[in-house]
């Protein structure tokens, strides 16, 4: 994916020189796992950062959307102050009432795909609108460059504040139960009138 600079910010793709910062805001300072078998070391932050870089050309190669973790930097000082990007999303989005109407899901039981977006901005960092202003701009891609439907984003119940992000962002947010812990999901629908919302300014 090709960087994407806001007013503040600039989403681009990791590099091998981030591995210090990256580990410290995900590892150090917000306790961040993807598993139980993850250990937290730098060791196993440099693995996942090779995989993530790799993934730019796979995904390249095989045409596939921009799927992975990208940076996020301020644009004035090119700090690195967290992490945001598109996810593939295989759930069962059927439980959620406004998903069956809109998405046709007639089936509770069987696990819906769609693209999602995430964050994970810096202690330091927080509270300034930058993980608000880092979605925005990803969803303008997927919208505009990817021609998306729709984009969700999952998350815990208690996070209050993400919820707080997705609901700025305009998502309509809906509880969805029966997994370990019911979860949060914000949809997001592609209101081609309002596309102008989600310009990028580069």
């Amino acid at each position: 994916m090709k960087p994407i600079a806001t007013e503040r910010l600039i989403i681009r793709e990791f590099r091998p020189n981030d591995l210090g910062e990256i580990y410290r805001i995900l590892d150090v300072e917000l306790k961040f796992t993807d598993s139980a078998k993850q250990d937290s070391s730098i060791a196993q932050r440099k693995q996942w950062l090779d995989w993530t870089m790799q993934g730019y050309e796979q995904n390249r190669l095989l045409l596939n959307p921009p799927y992975g973790d990208h940076a996020i930097v301020l644009r004035d000082s090119l700090q690195l102050i967290g992490i945001c990007g598109l996810v593939p999303v295989l759930a069962p989005l059927g439980k959620i009432p406004y998903y069956k109407y809109t998405a046709d899901a007639d089936d509770e039981d069987m696990n819906y795909p769609e693209v999602g977006i995430y964050f994970a901005v810096s202690t330091h960092y927080q509270c300034r609108g930058f993980a608000y202003e880092a979605s925005k701009a990803l969803i303008g891609t997927a919208f505009k460059a990817l021609k998306l439907k729709r984009i969700i984003a999952i998350t815990d119940l208690y996070n209050n504040p993400s919820i707080a992000v997705l609901k700025r962002l305009g998502m309509r947010i809906e509880i969805l139960p029966g997994l370990k812990s019911n979860q949060v999901v914000g949809i997001l629908e592609n209101d081609r009138a309002g596309e102008k919302n989600y310009k990028l300014s580069v």
